[in-house]
């Protein structure tokens, strides 16, 4: 609030800094401050950011609220964005969007992004389906920790979170996760299948919000894998977005 500058209450509020500058703030702040805008406002500010800087922005505010703020922007720039975003963020948008055009940004997004989007479109909206994200990071159980420390430099910028890592046989089938600090302080040699924790709490894509927020409370989870009726890992739950439901981001 320090960047804004209150003028007299029949005009609106105008930033005092550059564009430049804004994006160096926390997406939280920039949402709060994109809220308090007129739609002209806020048009040109987001217009003003980068795709990085916008998606995350974004993911500050409610479905609702993106809709509007997309509304205008052209389709190229909201596809751009929606990479950017979490699959489960970018598909909560994209429900909120006319079929139409929900189905034109599908078909500009990069394809592997896009499928991921669109299974999650096929969850109902207040299942743990429609919350989960696909980006974690899962390991065979015959690598070293060493190796696997090597993987989750390679891959962990994509992920959601590395605070746990899932551990999967050659059907995908999860067979057992260890957290980063598990991985930190094992021996270099030491193979994953000895670190691995096999007792794993789940969630089935069916399940509720509800579910979700009660299993990260009750266990202190940071994350919670989600698995098939086959027992393949689907996604992941995040505890910030399964708390959404009780503790909603508005």
């Amino acid at each position: 609030w320090e960047d804004i500058e209150l003028l007299s209450p029949d005009q609106p509020m105008r930033l005092r800094v550059s564009s430049d500058r804004i994006s160096d703030l926390h997406p939280a702040d920039l949402a709060e401050i994109i809220s308090d805008l007129t739609r002209t406002e806020s048009d040109k500010l987001l217009e003003s950011l980068d795709v990085e800087t916008v998606a995350e922005t974004l993911e500050e505010v409610e479905p609702e609220f993106q809709a509007a703020l997309v509304e205008t922007m052209p389709d190229e720039r909201v596809a751009d964005v929606l990479e950017e975003m979490s699959p489960d963020a970018a598909a909560d948008l994209l429900a909120e969007l006319p079929e139409g055009r929900s189905e034109d940004l599908l078909n500009l997004m990069e394809k592997d992004e896009a499928d991921d989007v669109r299974r999650l479109l096929t969850y109902p909206e207040n299942s743990v389906g429609g919350i989960m994200t696909t980006e974690y990071v899962a390991v065979r159980p015959d690598l070293t920790a060493e190796q696997a420390m090597a993987f989750l430099r390679k891959v962990g910028a994509e992920a959601e979170t590395i605070n746990y890592v899932y551990v999967t046989d050659r059907s995908d089938a999860l067979i057992g996760v260890f957290s980063l600090q598990d991985l930190v302080l094992a021996h270099p040699r030491t193979p994953v299948e000895q670190i691995m924790h096999e007792r794993i709490v789940t969630l089935s894509p069916l399940d509720s919000q509800d579910d979700a927020a009660h299993a990260v409370a009750k266990y202190n989870l940071l994350a919670i894998p989600v698995v098939d009726e086959d027992g393949r890992i689907q996604g992941i739950v995040t505890a910030d977005d399964a708390l959404d439901k009780i503790i909603p981001t508005a």
